[in-house]
């Protein structure tokens, strides 16, 4: 899977983001986090308890995953002036050195957690993670994340998933996590609904579709690539596993998905996917109409 048509995972520790398609408006789709992040209406903060809210997000190590993810957002305006849509370069790389504020992001995603804690057992989570065992599955998670965001290392994750004996007890602990957590129809609802966010932030700024293109036409066109998706989806989430949770012993593994199949697992989880899906929507309006705006700014200009 190349960087031009990987599809980005909603879970913190899946998260990623795609680079623009060669040719047509297609190529933008499903871009997460650069988003106007200046406008975007973060979640009134919930009853839930700051210090402990707090606690888990410094034992899964939030503020570093989101660095990594608003590096990786910074850097992708090669991908957007190598499409060549008229836009300079120094312009998509100043609207996505804004848009990317760790800071901002760090706090969207707080406010949005909040929410999707509110009555949860978060001493629970808490205590997890702060285990030897579960301060490593932080660490692996996000020293992966940051490797995949190489495609030659995304290639030999998804190579050694493909690689990997089915029948081995290391298959199936895989699997287990991934659906226990659910983890890739959660990201492929998340990927369509940022995708229909996306083109309604173009709408919004008047983009133009070409003569005879409806919005049917084009919300059709996005469900199509569903299977496209899905499958880019499935090969990154594997890979992702394969790879970060190969250090690990299959009993500490498998300690890991027993905690996830309890009932603090199962709502941390489910609030990981809620607060991402929350942000990356509202970011990925915001980047579809700052793209337009852009757009609109160039058109005709020689660079």
């Amino acid at each position: 899977m190349t960087a031009s048509t990987r599809a980005r995972a909603m879970r913190f520790d899946m998260g990623f983001e795609p680079t623009p398609r060669d040719g047509g408006w297609a190529v933008l789709r499903g871009l997460a986090c650069a988003a106007l992040m200046s406008t975007l209406p973060l979640a009134a903060s919930a009853e839930v308890d700051e210090a402990q809210l707090g606690e888990l997000m410094d034992v899964m190590l939030f503020d570093e995953v989101v660095g990594v993810l608003a590096q990786e957002g910074q850097g992708m305006a090669e991908d957007f002036a190598d499409a060549g849509y008229g836009v300079p370069k120094s312009a998509w790389k100043d609207m996505l050195v804004r848009l990317y504020d760790p800071e901002v992001m760090s706090k969207a995603f707080h406010d949005e957690l909040a929410e999707a804690l509110e009555g949860c057992d978060l001493p629970e989570m808490v205590a997890f993670f702060s285990t030897d065992l579960g301060g490593r599955i932080a660490r692996l998670e996000l020293e992966t994340r940051k490797a995949m965001s190489d495609e030659a290392a995304q290639a030999a994750a998804g190579q050694a998933w493909a690689e990997l004996d089915p029948e081995t007890d290391r298959a199936r602990l895989i699997e287990d996590y991934v659906q226990v957590n659910d983890l890739v129809e959660m990201n492929v609802v998340g990927a369509m609904n940022s995708d229909i966010a996306y083109y309604s932030g173009l709408w919004s700024e008047g983009f133009d579709v070409e003569d005879g293109v409806t919005d049917g036409d084009l919300l059709n066109e996005i469900w199509a690539s569903e299977p496209e998706v899905r499958a880019d989806v499935s090969e990154w989430v594997y890979g992702f596993s394969t790879l970060a949770y190969e250090p690990l012993s299959d009993d500490e593994f498998e300690a890991y998905i027993d905690f996830a199949r309890t009932e603090a697992g199962q709502d941390l989880n489910r609030a990981l996917f809620a607060s991402f899906d929350a942000v990356y929507e509202h970011l990925s309006r915001g980047l579809g109409a700052g793209t337009a705006m852009l757009m609109q700014k160039y058109e005709g200009e020689q660079l």
